[in-house]
C-alpha cells in the first residue's frame, strides 16, 4: 500500500499558520489587556483630579468661613430666624442657613447666607448695600466639577446642653455631583460619589 507524502515544506506551512493564530490570539489577548489598563488609568487620574478640586473648594469655603465668622463680635448676633431654618427639622429647628452678625455695636450688619436653590454661599459686608455679596469662595464658585450640596450654621452646645452663643457650629458638603463615575457606577449611591464633609466650630469675638 502506498502511503500519502507529504512533503516537508507542507508541515512548514502548516506550524506556521498554527503559530500565526497562536500569535494574533496573543496579541489581541495583550491588547485587550493594555486597553483595560489605560481606560483604567485614565479613570483613575480623573478620579484624583476631581478629588483634589472637590477638597480645593471644601477647604477654601471653611477657611473663608472661620476667617469671617472670627470677626463676628458674640453680643452683636442676631438670632437665627425660623424662615431661615433648614426645612424637615420639626417644630425646634437646629440648622439654619443664614446668620447675621456685626463686628461691634456701632458697625453695619454683615449676612452669611447659603441659597439651597442655587447652592451657592454667600457673604455680604454690609447688608445696607444693595447687590453686595460675593461668593465665599471666589471664583471656585463656577466649578463645573464641583458642587456644594449643603451648608448649615447652628449654635453651640455648652456642656450642661444649654446654648453657647459664643460658638458657631458649622456643617457642610462639597462633591462631583456623582459627575466623575455616572458612566461605569451607580452614582445615586453615595459610596459612588466624591465627597468632602466639613464639620467646625468658630469661636466669636468676646467684644
Amino acid at each position: 500500500m502506498n502511503r500519502p507524502h507529504i512533503s516537508l515544506s507542507s508541515q512548514r506551512r502548516g506550524f506556521t499558520f498554527i503559530e500565526f493564530v497562536i500569535a494574533g490570539g496573543i496579541t489581541v489577548l495583550v491588547g485587550a489587556v493594555v486597553m483595560w489598563l489605560l481606560v483604567a488609568a485614565a479613570r483613575l487620574q480623573r478620579e484624583v483630579y476631581v478629588e483634589t478640586k472637590v477638597n480645593e473648594r471644601a477647604d477654601r469655603i471653611e477657611e473663608e468661613v472661620i476667617r469671617i465668622l472670627r470677626r463676628a463680635s458674640r453680643q452683636n448676633v442676631v438670632q437665627f430666624s425660623a424662615s431661615d431654618a433648614v426645612p424637615n427639622q420639626g417644630s425646634n429647628p437646629v440648622f439654619y442657613y443664614r446668620i447675621i452678625f456685626r463686628q461691634g455695636d456701632n458697625a453695619p450688619n454683615e449676612e452669611l447666607r447659603y441659597f439651597p436653590a442655587t447652592r451657592q454661599l454667600r457673604y455680604d459686608p454690609n447688608r445696607a448695600v444693595a447687590n453686595n455679596e460675593v461668593p465665599v469662595e471666589g471664583n471656585l464658585a463656577n466649578s463645573n466639577l464641583t458642587r456644594l450640596e449643603y451648608f448649615w450654621l447652628a449654635t453651640g452646645i455648652q456642656a450642661t446642653g444649654a446654648p453657647d452663643s459664643s460658638v458657631v457650629l458649622v456643617q457642610f458638603e462639597v462633591s462631583d455631583a456623582g459627575r466623575t463615575k455616572r458612566s461605569y457606577r451607580n452614582t445615586a449611591h453615595r459610596r459612588n460619589q466624591i465627597l468632602a464633609t466639613r464639620s467646625f466650630a468658630v469661636n466669636l469675638r468676646k467684644n
